[in-house]
């Protein structure tokens, strides 16, 4: 199996670490992530495959869209249906309600992360600590919020998208709307259904994946998946310098910026622009 991008569209139930584990196990591959998704959510997982996974920062920072079903009038310890509830309140809003104190939730914001989630304080997970019952305290990061949107609305059941930058998560935002709402909230679906310009309807679901003998047909060339950056194409001996980790000087300097490298027609790698240079940054292996 050659290396590259492969889109799964992942189940309810197992973790992020639980789909890789299962797709490293079935066809001997070396596995990464860009991105997880709660064992609560669906949808799309970007799976790095061989050399693949020597980029995955670049697909982590991507922006991502979501639709979630939350239900109003109840709080719990997670901000999702797997937690237990702590408060109950009484749902005395309408739809119009909603929309209008939905439009406060775009732009740049500071949202705290969820107690339980992946956040590392003090080189522990946070979910680690909060599950011993511990005082989570996470610093509040900036996010930005492109977009979100009321789909449907059935008291106290409520459907949103909502488009955002890496890093957001929905739980906190339906956490935060269900404050300011003065009722509650908690995420009772969550289905991601884009990572930059990548969407769900590109993936193969988890199960079907793993019943297949090669899916090596399924795999995005890393160079074709990195399409959103700008690509250079190097001749000769200034090909030679970069797969040789040498720099390369330009002719003007140029703002700060990843490139892809290009060979010919063959990908080599990514490399960085920073003033008049350009240094290889990430190479694919057996140049």
């Amino acid at each position: 199996m050659v290396s590259g991008l492969l889109l799964v569209d992942k189940p309810k139930g197992p973790t992020s670490a639980e789909v890789l584990e299962g797709i490293k196990r079935r066809f001997k591959v070396k596995v990464g992530h860009a991105g997880t998704l709660d064992p609560i959510a669906t949808g799309l997982l970007i799976v790095l495959v061989g050399e693949g996974t020597k980029f995955s920062q670049f697909f982590t920072g991507l922006d991502k869209a979501y639709r979630t079903m939350a239900k109003l009038g109840e709080i719990t310890d997670t901000y999702d249906a797997e937690g237990d509830i702590i408060q109950s309140r009484p749902v005395e809003v309408s739809c119009q309600d909603i929309e209008a104190v939905l439009k406060t939730f775009t732009g740049k914001l500071l949202q705290k992360p969820p107690p339980f989630s992946a956040k590392r304080i003090g080189g522990k997970r946070a979910y680690e600590l909060a599950r011993k019952g511990l005082k989570v305290d996470i610093k509040p990061v900036e996010i930005h919020v492109y977009k979100a949107e009321l789909l449907e609305c059935k008291l106290p059941f409520v459907e949103l998208l909502f488009e955002v930058s890496s890093g957001t998560y929905i739980r906190s935002l339906i956490h935060d709307l269900g404050l300011k709402l003065s009722c509650g909230a908690h995420v009772v679906e969550l289905r991601r259904l884009r990572i930059g310009g990548f969407n769900v309807e590109m993936a193969i679901s988890y199960n079907r994946l793993l019943s297949l003998e090669d899916p090596s047909g399924l795999l995005i060339p890393v160079g074709e998946a990195l399409s959103f950056m700008p690509k250079i194409t190097l001749e000769g001996g200034l090909s030679r310098r970069i797969k040789h980790g040498s720099a390369i000087r330009l002719k003007e300097n140029l703002e700060k910026t990843f490139v892809r490298l290009y060979e010919g027609d063959t990908f080599i790698g990514v490399g960085l622009i920073e003033g008049n240079t350009l240094r290889p940054y990430r190479l694919m292996q057996g140049l």
